[in-house]
C-alpha cells in the first residue's frame, strides 16, 4: 500500500551506517541508522516541483554519497541529491 517502504538504499561508507527509505505516502525519503532503526533525518516532500516527490518509489546512493529518487506516479522522474 501507499504507507508501506517501497524500497531501500544503504548508505555508502564502509560499515553502511544509514539506510535511505522512501516513503510513499509520506513522500519524503527518511534517513534511518542500521543498527537502531531511528529516524535520523529526511528530505523532500510532496509536489512536483524540484526536490519534492510525486509518489517517491526507488533510491539508490553512489559511490560518493549522492541519492538518486525516482517517482512512479505523474511525472515518473529522476532526481539527484548532491551529498554536501
Amino acid at each position: 500500500g501507499l504507507g508501506a517502504v517501497w524500497d531501500i538504499a544503504f548508505s555508502n561508507d564502509t560499515q553502511q551506517q544509514f539506510l535511505f527509505v522512501p516513503s510513499g505516502m509520506d513522500e519524503r525519503v527518511f534517513i534511518v541508522r542500521r543498527d537502531s532503526l531511528e529516524t535520523v533525518g529526511s528530505f523532500g516532500d510532496g509536489g512536483r516541483q524540484p526536490g519534492l516527490f510525486r509518489g517517491v518509489s526507488s533510491v539508490a546512493v553512489d559511490s560518493k554519497g549522492n541519492v538518486y529518487t525516482g517517482e512512479a506516479f505523474e511525472g515518473k522522474r529522476v532526481q539527484k541529491w548532491v551529498r554536501k
